[in-house]
């Protein structure tokens, strides 16, 4: 980078003040704005753009010597203490941008929710309070929409929670308490369970969920039906031999395998038999075996703060819930909420 005495032929103007309306100020001159005079009213309060170095701007199409300075403001973590993040999407039946787009795939609806939600939020936050926080917490309460009490005979709730990383059992009572409180409700009809296979460097990525996998999750949403909280359980993308072990095993045995329709165009007979046999019912589903995976969280997060706040987050859990009006089959409410954590020992300094 030139210093500034490469630049004495240059015309060096200073910036004037940002308008009232927060419009970009324009380079004295009125020819051109630079780089730097950008810098200056993007700031977003971080800086004061009167004293940062990046008031000077050159002209004459030289670049502005402080630009690497305007790049590390730019990159200037808004929540670098954060290292939990819960994000809630209320009843996304009337997200006009969804109605846009009506065939996207539930990963991509989970995208959605996390561009939008966490925009939301870093938009209404103080931006000096965002630099202390630990755990980002936002709920789209212009969205949530509580089912009555006397209308909720007339729906019924299915929760699917999915597992994305290992961690303790003690998230799926976690999960449901977030539900039942953002439903206005004291149960749901039926809970499943979907564990993504894990995918590392020396891991088969066609991994099988089993029994051993799920045994902890199993016997905390058992203790839900014990506790009135869930009404029946069901399982995801067990062949036979997984669900009959499962089945033999569960005090509270699973009601519904909800198999992935992009792994078997039809159900193998083996599985379809016995389900029948142990009164399991069959269903399909189109969900992405790795509901969503850290790369893809941290591009979303990138496009909505910055690529240090982005850094180092991992997917822990993500619970979509469906109100569905029994008498018609029509979907009344729909919603998720999603679950991450970051090390910060391996964020980006």
């Amino acid at each position: 980078m030139g210093s500034i005495e490469d630049y004495q032929d240059s015309q060096v103007v200073t910036p004037s003040p940002i308008s009232a309306t927060g419009s970009l100020p324009h380079c004295h001159n009125g020819r051109e704005r630079c780089s730097a005079c950008e810098m200056s009213a993007t700031s977003l309060g971080i800086l004061n753009p009167f004293n940062h170095p990046a008031q000077f701007g050159f002209l004459n199409g030289k670049k502005c010597p402080f630009e690497s300075d305007r790049k590390m403001a730019d990159e200037l973590p808004l929540f670098p203490k954060a290292t939990s993040m819960y994000l809630h999407s209320g009843n996304m039946i009337n997200w006009n941008r969804l109605k846009r787009r009506p065939n996207l795939s539930s990963s991509d609806e989970l995208c959605e929710v996390i561009t939008d939600t966490l925009n939301a939020y870093v938009e209404a936050a103080d931006k000096t309070e965002l630099q202390y926080v630990t755990e980002v917490y936002k709920v789209k309460s212009e969205n949530v929409e509580v089912i009555e009490e006397s209308e909720r005979g007339d729906v019924k709730i299915t929760v699917k929670v999915f597992i994305c990383d290992s961690q303790s059992p003690n998230v799926i009572g976690d999960a449901i308490t977030k539900v039942l409180n953002e439903l206005g409700t004291t149960f749901v009809e039926t809970l499943l369970l979907a564990v993504c296979p894990s995918v590392g460097e020396d891991q088969d990525p066609e991994e099988v969920v089993t029994l051993s996998t799920v045994e902890g999750y199993w016997k905390a949403m058992e203790e839900l039906v014990a506790n009135d909280k869930v009404l029946s359980l069901g399982i995801c993308d067990f062949g036979k031999e997984g669900l009959e072990t499962l089945y033999n095993w569960a005090q509270v045995k699973p009601c519904v395998n909800q198999v992935n329709l992009e792994s078997c165009c039809v159900l193998p007979k083996d599985l379809t038999e016995y389900a029948k046999s142990i009164n399991v019912q069959l269903l399909t589903h189109n969900d992405r075996p790795a509901f969503i995976t850290k790369e893809l969280l941290q591009e979303k997060m990138a496009s909505v703060t910055t690529e240090r706040d982005s850094d180092a987050w991992t997917p822990e859990w993500v619970v979509r819930y469906s109100g569905i009006l029994k008498c018609r089959g029509i979907i009344k409410t729909k919603g998720y909420i999603f679950h991450a954590m970051r090390d910060n020992k391996k964020r980006i300094l």
